[in-house]
C-alpha cells in the first residue's frame, strides 16, 4: 500500500509543470490523495470488520496523510514560483508596449493635443467676455478686463412701394393716381452702444438716414419755390445713458423714445408690417428728451419719465394742436411748461426677451404682455417763435392714455392697442408756413383710435399677418376762431380705416427678412390728418391702395 502511493507521489510530481498548468495539476493530485486516503480507509474499516488487528490500519493511515501534507505544501510552493513567473511576464510585455508607444505612436498623439488645445483657445476667443474683437450679433471692440465695450451694428430696409389713390378735389393734395418706385421702406440706421467704466453704465448713439426731398427758395425766382434732392440725411433718434443701480432699477439721460405705446416701443426692425401703423404714428407719442426712471421686475416693468413733452402728431403732421416737436430740438425751443409720463407692465407669463418684437416663431414658448401707460403736460407754442408776442398767447394741455396686449402662441401671436386722446388746444398753428405762425383756438379735441394685428406661422419660416386700424378725431370749435386756412381741408375728412393683409419670410430670423404686405382703405377718405407718405399713403378718396415689399438685413 506504501509503495503503491509513493509511486502515485512519484507521478505526480514528475508530471507536474511550472506553468500557469499548476492550478489544474493541483486539482488531479488533490482528486487523487484524496481518492487515496479514502481507499486507506476503506480497506482499514474492511479489516477492521473482518477481525484483522487495528495497530496495523492506523500506521498505514497516519502515513498516508504525511505524505499528504508534504503533496500539498509542494504544490503551493510551485503556484507561488509560478504567479511570480506570471508578473515577470506581464511586466515585459508592458515595457515593449510602451517603448512602441513612445516609438511609433508619440508623434501623432502630439499632433493630436496640439489641435485640441488650437481649436480650444479658438473658442474661448470667441467668447464675449473673453474678445477684445469680433462679431457677437454685432461687431464689438472690448477692453480685456471687461470695463469697456462698444457695439457697431445696424440695418437697411430697401423697398418697393406702389400708391394708388382715387384723386380728391382739393387742388392742394397729390392728383397722380398712380405713384411707383423703389426707395427706403422705412428705417436705415446706424447704431452704436454699449458700456463704459462698468457694464452697470450703458449707453446709445441711434442715427437714421432720412430720405426725403427738401423745398428751397430761388433767389431769381419770383414764383419762389423749387425742390431739389435732399436725400440721405442722417437723423439723430437716440441718444441717451443709462446708469442701472442694481437688477431691477435704473436711470436713463438724454434723448429716447417715450415709454408709452407699445407699437412705438418695438424697435423698427423688430416690427410685423413694412411700416407701424397710421394710428401709432399719430397717437404714438415718439421720442422726447428727458429723464427716464425705470424699475424691471421678473413679471412687472415700470417706466417714469420727466421730458419736454412728446410728439403731437394727433391730428397730423402740418396742424399742430399741442405743439410741442422735441427731437432734435435745443433746450431754448422747448415749449413745453412740463411733461410726465408713465408706463407699466404685466407679464402673466413667458419671457422679456420674448416680447422684443411682434413675432412669435414656432416653439416659442407661450407668453403674454399686457400694458398700461399715460400721459400729460402743458404746452406754450407762441413762446418758441418770437418775443413781441405777433402770435396770439395761449396754452394747450394734453392728456392721453393707452392700454395694449400681446399673446404669443409659439407659432402664432396677436397684438392689440386702443388710445385716447383730450386735449385743450388754445392755440393750434399750421407747421407748415414759413413765417411766424399764426395761433387759433379749436376748443376741445378728443382724438382717438385703435389697431388689432394676428399673425400665424404656415411654415418655421414664413408668417402672415393682417392688421385693422382706425382713428378718428373731432373738435368743440370747428371754425377755429374764422381761421379757414388753419383748418382747410381738416374740417370734410372723415374716420381713418385701413386693412393690410402680408406675410414675412425668415430667411435669416430678423437678421434677414423680406416682408411685402397689401394695404386699402375702406368706407371713407384719407383726411389730411393721416397722411403718410413715407409708408406709402396719401391723401385721396375710397379705394387708395398700397403695395409694398422690403428686404431687411441687419448688421
Amino acid at each position: 500500500m506504501n509503495q503503491a502511493t509513493q509511486q502515485s507521489q512519484t507521478w505526480t510530481l514528475s508530471k507536474a509543470p511550472l506553468t500557469a498548468r499548476a492550478t489544474q495539476s493541483r486539482f488531479c493530485v488533490i482528486v487523487a490523495c484524496v481518492g487515496g486516503a479514502l481507499s486507506l480507509h476503506g480497506a482499514a474499516l474492511a479489516q477492521d470488520e473482518l477481525g484483522q488487528p487495528a495497530a496495523a490500519t492506523t500506521k498505514v493511515a497516519d502515513s498516508g496523510g504525511a505524505s499528504l501534507e508534504a503533496l500539498l505544501q509542494r504544490i503551493d510552493s510551485l503556484e507561488r514560483k509560478n504567479k511570480s513567473l506570471d508578473t515577470q511576464v506581464s511586466d515585459l510585455k508592458a515595457l515593449e508596449g510602451e517603448k512602441w508607444l513612445s516609438e511609433e505612436r508619440a508623434g501623432q498623439i502630439r499632433s493630436v493635443v496640439e489641435d485640441v488645445l488650437a481649436d480650444s483657445e479658438t473658442r474661448a476667443s470667441l467668447r464675449q467676455d473673453a474678445m477684445t474683437a469680433g462679431w457677437n450679433d454685432g461687431f464689438f471692440l472690448a477692453s480685456p478686463d471687461g470695463r469697456f465695450k462698444l457695439e457697431v451694428g445696424g440695418f437697411i430696409q430697401p423697398a418697393f412701394m406702389w400708391s394708388n389713390i382715387n384723386p380728391t378735389d382739393n387742388d392742394n393734395v397729390d392728383q397722380l393716381a398712380n405713384r411707383y418706385g423703389f426707395g427706403s421702406g422705412g428705417f436705415n440706421e446706424l447704431i452704436f452702444k454699449g458700456h463704459v467704466f462698468s457694464p452697470a453704465i450703458q449707453f446709445m448713439v441711434k442715427t437714421n438716414f432720412v430720405f426725403n426731398q427738401a423745398v428751397g427758395i430761388a433767389p431769381n425766382s419770383p414764383g419762389g419755390n423749387v425742390q431739389g434732392s435732399d436725400s440721405g440725411q442722417l437723423q439723430l433718434l437716440d441718444a441717451w445713458a443709462r446708469i442701472n443701480f442694481s437688477d431691477n432699477w435704473s436711470l436713463r439721460f438724454g434723448q429716447y423714445r417715450l415709454p408709452y405705446a407699445r407699437e412705438q416701443l418695438v424697435v423698427d426692425q423688430y416690427q410685423m408690417a413694412v411700416s407701424r401703423s397710421i394710428v401709432s404714428r399719430n397717437y404714438g407719442l415718439w421720442y422726447s428728451q428727458g429723464m427716464e426712471l425705470q424699475f424691471q421686475g421678473d413679471d412687472t416693468r415700470w417706466n417714469f419719465s420727466v421730458d419736454n413733452g412728446a410728439t403731437d402728431n394727433v391730428v397730423g403732421e402740418n396742424l399742430k394742436v399741442v405743439g410741442s416737436q422735441p427731437l432734435n430740438s435745443p433746450w431754448s425751443t422747448q415749449q413745453s411748461s412740463f411733461s410726465v409720463n408713465s408706463r407699466i407692465e404685466w407679464k402673466p407669463f413667458g419671457a422679456w426677451d420674448d416680447f422684443n418684437s411682434f413675432t412669435s416663431p414656432v416653439g416659442e414658448q407661450a407668453g403674454m404682455l399686457l400694458g398700461f401707460a399715460y400721459h400729460t403736460q402743458m404746452t406754450t407754442p407762441s413762446s418758441a417763435f418770437d418775443t413781441n408776442s405777433t402770435t396770439q398767447s395761449g396754452k394747450n394741455e394734453w392728456n392721453s392714455a393707452t392700454v395694449d396686449g400681446q399673446w404669443n402662441f409659439g407659432g402664432a401671436s396677436i397684438f392689440a392697442s386702443a388710445y385716447y386722446n383730450y386735449i385743450n388746444s388754445n392755440a393750434s398753428y399750421l407747421a407748415s408756413t414759413l413765417s411766424a405762425p399764426s395761433n387759433a383756438n379749436l376748443g376741445y379735441i378728443n382724438a382717438y383710435g385703435f389697431t388689432i394685428q394676428p399673425a400665424m406661422y404656415v411654415d418655421p419660416k414664413v408668417e402672415i399677418f393682417s392688421r385693422y386700424e382706425y382713428a378718428c378725431w373731432s373738435t368743440s370749435n370747428s371754425n377755429g376762431n374764422g381761421n379757414t386756412q388753419l383748418l382747410g381741408p381738416l374740417l370734410n375728412q372723415g374716420p381713418l380705416n385701413i386693412v393690410t393683409v402680408g406675410l414675412n419670410w425668415y430667411l435669416d430670423g430678423q437678421d434677414l427678412k423680406w416682408t411685402t404686405d397689401f394695404g386699402m382703405n375702406v368706407g371713407s377718405d384719407v383726411g389730411s390728418s393721416y397722411v403718410d407718405t413715407a409708408s406709402g399713403w396719401r391723401a385721396s378718396g375710397q379705394g387708395e391702395f398700397v403695395f409694398r415689399t422690403r428686404l431687411q438685413l441687419i448688421f
